[in-house]
């Protein structure tokens, strides 16, 4: 069962989407869908994930994840765009399984004419079935004709089927006592027609999979050890007999297959290859997780956050998969759909960029829809996956991406590569330096400094100091925690942390460390970065010359909590354009363009002193 097709109308922060998902011959890619928060990924997330539970419950009525006649996902007029009449939203699954809703801002028959933009789309066959006294109709699996109950079982007992949701956590064993001393258990499988133990929801699972995982190492070795016969001669007084003794000769079966695919995870997310799992003592049924040279989790409730993330997430994978009752013989043959929101929640750098990708590509057919927040993540899976391995969306418009079309992949590479000597380096760069030292936040602020020193007449100025490239804001962050007095008070000159206007970061002094913030400009259009200095002229032109510069969010009115508010209009430099934006405002740029970088001047004479 895999997942098709993704439209979405006039929902939320979402304009218009609409996105075939992606294939290889048959074989699902990954989707990473990426953007702001607020951007609509957990609402894109919400209509699979409201098609997966509304299929499961047409194959087994009598173990609904949500009541008889109700729906995963709230339909509400409320999420109907400003300045819109109507939201739609279809999700396609594989063999003509679908979910799609209409919802109107009124009722049909207070229209005379049809809303602008659903003829012609998926939306008018729905507005034609709509009864004229309702504003909302649902379609979905169960106005099928052609499908059956039978069918849609057939799909789910053939595929794992499973979302994770952003608020899935399990209790570290220091808060929870009991699950410390949690032994594992027989599962208690009900094996009735129209019912099944499966559900798509996995919020908590790490006890379901203790349990399952317990399961299947009894299995493994009570019935699916082997042996070979081997015979020994023996010398009695009637002569030389043969002796057959067995041999251990290792382990073979479903079962087998199943701890094998099980533990080729735990190695992957510990980072060894020589771990196995281990089960306590009949008064201990604990599952732990052993070395050559000694236990080293003696319960798996005792791993981290991040490694029980990981671990608890594709073990869920096999376990269901498993219940399907579909034998196996590596994760390879394993098939569903598997939605997660914020993949990259309680991980750890490394975590996001080594381990999860080569997780994910240890299941080749199975189709993971995921968000994500990382671009180390990405990276990763640039990394493991190729360029052409996975998919990239960004969030509201569904744009696809190559990951370098992040707006975060840049800096974060340069943060990750950085990480372990980062601190080093800084201190390195300060010691070899005469001159005292700024730190702007990344390229284009050097480059538009830069020209700011032409223009103005400011190369005096620079001459006596050392501008250099902070990495981003993160890394900014980084100097400023790194180098604490009494160190800072060491420092053999002066180094400033000059901030773009949307850090915030307060006036602060530490010896020759210092910290400073350029100051909002309110009557500027651009709200954020260093493009903040800059008036509506020099904008006003770069966007005639290339609209694709600035993206700009009209002003409207928002219905918020039944009150009204104005939103004003919006001007963001597009992440993808920012250093093409950079480079023609430079070429073209005029002194009167620049006056507000007079600002930056100023604090460096307050900071560094006149003779800077």
């Amino acid at each position: 069962m895999y997942t098709k097709r993704i439209q979405i109308t006039n929902y939320g922060p979402i304009d218009h989407l609409d996105i075939t998902l992606p294939f290889h011959d048959d074989t699902p890619k990954p989707v990473v869908l990426v953007g702001e928060n607020g951007s609509g990924k957990s609402i894109l997330l919400s209509h699979i994930v409201n098609g997966l539970i509304e299929a499961k419950g047409i194959a087994y009525p009598h173990t609904p994840e949500v009541e008889s006649g109700k729906v995963y996902k709230l339909r509400s007029s409320l999420y109907i765009q400003p300045g819109a009449e109507y939201y739609f939203c279809r999700v396609d699954l594989d063999n003509s399984l679908f979910v799609g809703e209409l919802r109107l801002r009124y009722n049909k028959q207070d229209y005379s004419d049809m809303p602008v933009g659903i003829s012609g789309t998926s939306a008018e066959a729905m507005w034609d079935k709509l009864n004229p006294k309702d504003n909302d109709y649902y379609d979905s699996i169960l106005d099928s004709s052609s499908r059956t109950e039978n069918d849609i079982r057939t799909a789910f007992e053939r595929n794992c089927v499973l979302y994770f949701p952003f608020n899935r956590s399990e209790e570290p064993a220091w808060l929870n006592e009991d699950n410390l001393k949690a032994q594992a258990r027989y599962t208690d499988l009900k094996h009735l027609k129209g019912y099944t133990n499966r559900q798509v929801i996995a919020s908590s699972p790490l006890n379901d999979n203790q349990n399952w995982l317990f399961e299947v190492i009894y299995d493994r070795a009570v019935f699916e050890i082997q042996t070979q016969k081997f015979t020994i001669p023996n010398d009695t007084e009637s002569g030389r007999i043969e002796i057959p003794l067995p041999i251990f000769a290792g382990y073979a079966g479903n079962a087998t297959n199943v701890y094998e695919a099980a533990l080729q995870m735990a190695r992957v997310v510990m980072r060894r290859g020589d771990v196995r799992f281990g089960i306590g003592s009949r008064s201990n049924r604990i599952v732990s997780i052993e070395s050559p040279t000694g236990s080293l989790v003696p319960n798996i409730f005792q791993l981290s956050s991040g490694e029980t993330s990981l671990l608890n997430l594709f073990l869920s994978i096999l376990r269901d998969f498993d219940w399907c009752g579909v034998s196996f013989s590596s994760t390879a043959d394993i098939r569903g759909v598997v939605v997660v929101d914020e993949i990259d929640l309680h991980l750890h750098a490394i975590h996001q960029y080594e381990v999860l990708p080569k997780l994910i590509k240890a299941f080749p057919k199975v189709q993971f829809i995921v968000t994500s927040h990382s671009p180390l993540f990405v990276l990763g899976m640039s990394k493991v996956f190729g360029e052409d391995g996975f998919s990239l969306y960004k969030m509201p418009q569904g744009q696809e991406l190559d990951s370098e079309g992040f707006s975060e992949f840049h800096s974060a590479y340069r943060s990750f590569v950085a990480t372990q000597k980062f601190n080093d380096d800084i201190t390195t760069a300060i010691e070899k330096s005469k001159k005292p030292i700024v730190f702007l936040e990344g390229v284009t602020d050097l480059k538009y400094f830069q020209k700011a020193v032409e223009l103005l007449g400011q190369e005096v100025t620079l001459g006596k100091i050392e501008i250099q490239d902070g990495g981003g804001k993160g890394n900014m962050v980084n100097i400023w925690k790194g180098f604490r007095q009494p160190l800072t008070n060491i420092i053999p000159q002066k180094v400033l942390l000059l901030f773009d206007c949307d850090a915030n970061k307060p006036d602060q002094n530490r010896g020759n460390l210092f910290q400073r913030t350029i100051p909002f400009q309110a009557d500027n259009p651009i709200e954020k970065g260093i493009e903040n200095l800059f008036g509506q002229s020099i904008l006003d032109r770069a966007r005639r010359y290339n609209p694709t510069f600035i993206d700009i969010t009209g002003g409207h009115t928002r219905l918020e909590r039944g009150e009204e508010k104005e939103i004003p209009e919006r001007w963001i430099v597009n992440e993808s354009e920012k250093i093409n934006l950079c480079d023609w405002i430079c070429k073209n740029g005029t002194r009167e363009d620049f006056e507000h970088f007079c600002i930056m001047f100023a604090i460096l004479e307050e900071v560094l002193g006149p003779d800077c």
